[in-house]
């Protein structure tokens, strides 16, 4: 798999995850947040928008560099593993033990459809 087109799904993922969260914080945590309290559903906007910014920076730089070096490439998605390894921990280990939040494996599966794709493309990176 070219570690192009592995930085380019991966760079997409997160920038429209990134757009999504800026643009619709509210749904989204009156989606997560397990609660009818409008300030708890107005922290929840918040980290959205506070958390935003970061997986956009991550979406972006991902995609600027999509035409480095393999070697680089590969440093980058082993970058990416890692941190989204840290998800996983927290999506498995602390959110679904959390009464706070609506969290159910489903959410996560696309975050571990792009775990998949960053371990292939790391890999099988050409």
């Amino acid at each position: 798999m070219k570690t192009k087109l592995t930085l380019t799904i991966l760079g997409t993922y997160n920038t429209i995850v990134g757009i999504m969260m800026i643009a619709i914080p509210s749904s989204m945590a009156a989606m997560m947040i397990n609660s009818d309290n409008n300030e708890v559903l107005r922290m929840g906007e918040l980290m959205h928008y506070g958390l935003s910014p970061a997986i956009l920076i991550i979406g972006l730089m991902l995609l600027f560099t999509r035409s480095s070096s393999i070697g680089t490439a590969k440093n980058i998605l082993l970058a990416y593993l890692i941190g989204t390894l840290v998800l996983m921990y927290t999506f498995f280990g602390v959110f679904s033990d959390e009464i706070l939040l609506n969290f159910t494996y489903l959410e996560a599966i696309p975050d571990l459809v792009m775990l998949v794709i960053c371990i292939v493309g790391y890999i099988k990176a050409k």
